[in-house]
């Protein structure tokens, strides 16, 4: 067991940082909140999992700290350096999964947060970042709680009191992001004929055969741009691994199908010809240079685990990442992913899409997205500079 009393304040408030799986449980059992309760325990045991796994790497620099007043626990924030997570494109410390009864006690967490942050020499920090995103998301929900539970969408209670108390400690909303549900199934853009382009499902074996291609592809697209880079290799085997849970029976087609009954467009028929829609991943569209054979796009739409956890019928998906390469934007390239998408995943049962975590500071992403779709969360991410 890895406990130390850090230090001790006025009103008997202790601040311990821990790697005691237990004493952790027992701190989210006592305040974490998840709008279904009933998935509160899985939440939490996916939650252990994952840092312990991160207590395990010799080099990962994770903190977990806890505040007590006598026996009652009184707060609970995980404060970590992750290689992988970038904000616009540099290292930055985050923290995340913060829970604090009072004011005192979410300064002395934070506080303990910054300190660790400031001993390896990085001067800013960026919260919440709920790790794993798969279960925690990021950033704090202010608007759309009457929204079923999303896998990859932060949520807190309404009545939430650790915005405040982080502002009186001199943090900023730096970031909002918005969910956004897709109102229309086919955009006009995706019926252009694209040249030199073809539309293509993989297999989870040919997703991770081209794993580091995506990854090129993402460093190249993203890293300069986004407030808070949606991960890297870690991130994709998430994604991988949420898609290995899907029952095989997900993907059965109607009887007798027949692409043409579905679209006239021939890009879409050749795309579904191509495969076994039945044995590949067909939340994930991709989009190929016919000429040289290089990923060119792709929409990684994820099933809602929520739903998984259940063992309900799959009906929901979540557009999570979407790529384009540079010099092929404007191409209608991710219109017409879209398009192919709904229709495929139409097929195997999906009747709600939701587009999360847009980051709205991008005029581009609003332009591109928002004419097709109704906002209907929104979060925001706060930031501060650590002085010397």
């Amino acid at each position: 067991m890895t406990q130390q009393i850090v230090e001790e304040i006025s009103y008997s408030i202790k601040v311990f940082d821990t790697k005691n799986i237990s004493q952790i449980r027992c701190a989210f059992k006592e305040l974490l909140y998840v709008p279904m309760d009933k998935l509160k325990k899985k939440v939490i045991f996916h939650l252990l999992n994952y840092l312990q796994k991160k207590f395990n790497e010799e080099d990962y620099k994770i903190k977990v700290f806890i505040t007590k007043k006598g026996k009652k626990i009184t707060g609970i924030v995980v404060c970590q350096i992750d290689t992988e997570y970038k904000s616009y494109g540099r290292k930055c410390g985050t923290f995340g999964w913060l829970n604090a009864l009072d004011f005192t006690s979410c300064r002395i967490l934070i506080e303990n947060c910054e300190r660790y942050i400031k001993e390896h020499h990085i001067r800013k920090i960026r919260g919440p970042i709920n790790f794993p995103k798969i279960i925690g998301g990021i950033g704090f929900q202010t608007e759309g709680f009457k929204h079923k539970m999303m896998s990859g969408v932060a949520y807190n209670h309404p009545d939430l009191k650790e915005l405040n108390y982080l502002k009186r400690l001199g943090y900023k909303i730096e970031s909002k992001y918005t969910c956004v549900y897709v109102t229309q199934d086919k955009w006009k853009k995706g019926d252009r004929y694209l040249r030199d382009i073809e539309i293509k499902y993989l297999t989870i074996s040919e997703m991770r055969d081209r794993k580091e291609e995506m990854m090129e592809m993402a460093q190249h697209t993203f890293h300069t741009i986004l407030a808070d880079a949606s991960g890297g290799e870690k991130r994709l085997e998430e994604f991988f691994h949420l898609y290995e849970m899907v029952p095989p029976s997900h993907y059965k087609l109607p009887k007798d199908f027949n692409p043409q009954d579905y679209t006239d467009n021939p890009i879409f028929i050749k795309s579904m010809k191509s495969c076994d829609l039945e044995k590949v991943v067909t939340w994930a569209p991709f989009a190929f240079d016919s000429k040289t054979g290089e990923i060119v796009g792709f929409i990684w739409s994820l099933p809602n685990l929520y739903q998984i956890w259940q063992n309900l019928p799959l009906i929901d998906a979540n557009v999570d990442t979407v790529m384009i390469r540079k010099e092929y934007a404007g191409r209608g390239i991710f219109s017409a992913l879209n398009n192919i998408g709904r229709i495929i995943t139409g097929l195997n049962g999906i009747t709600y899409v939701e587009g999360t975590t847009i980051w709205s500071n991008n005029d581009k992403a609003i332009k591109t997205i928002f004419p097709h779709s109704k906002p209907i969360r929104k979060h925001i991410v706060l930031q501060k500079r650590i002085r010397n």
